[in-house]
């Protein structure tokens, strides 16, 4: 039997209401929306859990995932959710469970290190990119920002569910990059050293810092080399997901035609 719901008062509503708007609500449940026919594939793709699917009742959409339970939505409400309402389906989906312990890496292996990024915008261009690349790993540090919240998501096109992404603070990055023998390089506008000039075809962690700042004093301190992007008109920086995605390709430049 399939559930309907029509009413803003209804309890599921309301929890769900919950989920898309508070990143501590999300966080407490370990649970996070999912909205887009694409996005929710990718999901089950990539195993994660999809507890259960909204779809408006304007909608005539057929799935696969015979096991999921599936929950007719009013469209008045369901624009209160999603903000692609025309596709008319999202999804509760749960988070995955994931150990960096649990990698194994190439002797190649490219890890991309985000220093307290702020803009769920920004991160998921860049994680479009980073998968666009072909590369898997990305470790976040000492970031606030949700992995799954809505924009970062809609921005990854669901590059975000491909990848192996993780938390760590700024203190304990360096010694697992030095026990699994990583060279870090890191962005910074000021260096003399261009991107080009390093060799990105070794293991190694790009580690890229905030929008509105530059990378913290630790890795000013502690990377072996200090990497910058030659600018040659008037503007002194550029957005943090173009940047990243110059150094990336750059790497796969490297890696593949060199």
């Amino acid at each position: 039997m399939i559930n309907k719901i029509s009413s803003k008062d209804n309890t599921t509503f309301k929890y769900v209401k919950k989920l898309f708007d508070k990143s501590s609500f999300r966080k407490k449940e370990k649970k996070f929306i999912v909205e887009g026919i694409r996005e929710i594939d990718l999901c089950f793709k990539s195993k994660f859990e999809i507890e259960s699917i909204f779809i408006s009742d304007k909608k005539n959409q057929k799935f696969n995932y015979s096991n999921i339970e599936t929950i007719v939505i009013s469209q008045d409400l369901i624009k209160k959710i999603i903000y692609r309402e025309s596709e008319g389906i999202f999804a509760i989906v749960k988070e995955k469970k994931q150990q960096l312990s649990d990698l194994n890496f190439n002797s190649d292996e490219l890890i991309l290190v985000l220093e307290n990024p702020e803009k769920p915008g920004n991160v998921g261009a860049i994680m479009r990119t980073f998968e666009a690349c072909g590369f898997k790993n990305i470790i976040m540090i000492d970031a606030q920002i949700d992995i799954y919240n809505p924009n970062t998501i809609r921005s990854s096109l669901g590059a975000v569910f491909q990848l192996n992404i993780f938390k760590m603070n700024s203190l304990d990055i360096f010694d697992f990059l030095k026990k699994h023998e990583f060279k870090v390089y890191s962005s910074f506008i000021k260096s003399k050293m261009k991107f080009t000039d390093i060799d990105l075809k070794e293991r190694c962690a790009l580690v890229m810092g905030p929008e509105k700042s530059s990378i913290s004093e630790i890795f000013m301190k502690k990377s072996d080399e200090l990497i910058s992007i030659p600018m040659f008109g008037n503007v002194d920086s550029l957005n943090l997901s173009v940047s990243t995605g110059i150094i990336l390709y750059e790497a796969v430049n490297q890696r593949k035609f060199s």
